[in-house]
C-alpha cells in the first residue's frame, strides 16, 4: 500500500487557545503533518521553532495569531512561498488586497471564523436582507475579547447591502457601532464564549438569526472542511461560507 504523501505545516500562533485545539487535530490526519511552529509564548520542544516568519520550508502555513499581530505576521508570510491559511480577523482590506494578488501561484484562504453555523448564518442572512426593511446585530463574546465589534460582526455587516437600513435595541452594552449603515450592539461577559444574533423587521413580522459556540471545538469542524476540500481549492479563498455555499440552495 502506497504512503499518503503528507504536506508539512507551520502553525503560527500554535501556542494560543485556537493554535493549540487546531494541533491537536491536524495531528489525528495523514495527509497533513506539523513540523513546525512559530509563536514567542511556545515552550514545548515537539515541532522545530521559528523565532521569526522567513525561510520558511513547510508546504502550508496555517496563521492563528491574535488580531493585533496578524496584519504583521502575514505581511512577512507574504515574502514565503509557502500555501497559506489564516483564520484569524482583522487584516486590513490592503492586506486582503495583496494576499489575492499573491495568490497566482499558491493557495491562500483566509477563513475569519471558522465556524461552521457562523458560515450559514452570514448565508442566511445575505437572502433574508432582500425580504426585510431593516436590521441590527447583537454580537457576545467572552471578557477577555475586548475589541468590539467582533470581526464575525463586521464582516457579516459589510457584506449586507449598504442601502438596508439599521433599527435601534435597548439594553445596557459594552459598546454600539455602526457599521455599513448597520447597528451593532456589543456584550462581553464570562457567560459567553462567541454568540450573535442577527434580528430582521419589517412592518409586520421579525425573524431572529440565532447563532451560539458552546466549546471552542466547534472550529475543528470548519477546518476539517477546509482541509478536506484543500486540493480542490485553488487560488485565493475568501469565507467559509463561501466553500460551503453549493451545499445549500436559497
Amino acid at each position: 500500500m502506497n504512503e499518503i504523501a503528507s504536506k508539512t505545516v507551520l502553525i503560527s500562533g500554535g501556542a494560543g487557545a485556537m493554535g493549540q485545539l487546531i494541533s491537536e487535530y491536524i495531528n489525528t490526519r495523514e495527509d497533513f503533518k506539523i513540523s513546525g511552529i512559530y509563536d514567542p509564548n511556545y515552550e514545548g520542544d515537539d515541532y522545530k521553532i521559528y523565532n521569526e516568519l522567513t525561510d520558511i520550508k513547510e508546504d502550508l502555513v496555517i496563521e492563528f495569531s491574535p488580531s493585533s499581530v496578524v496584519n504583521e505576521n502575514v505581511e512577512k508570510l507574504l515574502k514565503s512561498d509557502a500555501d497559506i491559511i489564516i483564520g484569524s480577523s482583522g487584516l486590513s482590506v490592503e492586506l486582503l488586497s495583496n494576499l489575492k494578488n499573491s495568490a497566482k501561484n499558491r493557495k491562500i484562504i483566509v477563513i475569519p471564523n471558522l465556524s461552521v453555523g457562523a458560515a450559514y448564518q452570514k448565508l442566511f442572512s445575505y437572502a433574508l436582507s432582500e425580504k426585510f426593511n431593516s436590521l441590527n446585530i447583537v454580537e457576545k463574546h467572552h471578557s477577555k475579547k475586548q475589541d468590539a465589534p467582533s470581526g464575525t460582526a463586521i464582516d457579516l455587516a459589510k457584506s449586507l447591502p449598504p442601502e438596508l437600513s439599521s433599527i435601534e435595541q435597548d439594553g445596557n452594552f459594552f459598546d454600539i457601532n455602526k457599521i455599513n449603515n448597520k447597528n451593532i450592539y456589543s456584550l462581553r461577559g464570562n457567560e459567553y464564549l462567541a454568540e450573535q444574533i442577527v434580528n430582521f423587521f419589517d412592518d409586520y413580522e421579525s425573524f431572529h438569526l440565532e447563532h451560539k459556540v458552546n466549546d471552542r471545538r466547534a472550529y475543528i469542524y470548519g477546518m476539517k472542511i477546509v482541509l478536506d476540500q484543500f486540493n480542490e481549492l485553488e487560488g485565493f479563498n475568501l469565507g467559509l461560507e463561501n466553500i460551503i455555499a453549493d451545499k445549500i440552495k436559497i
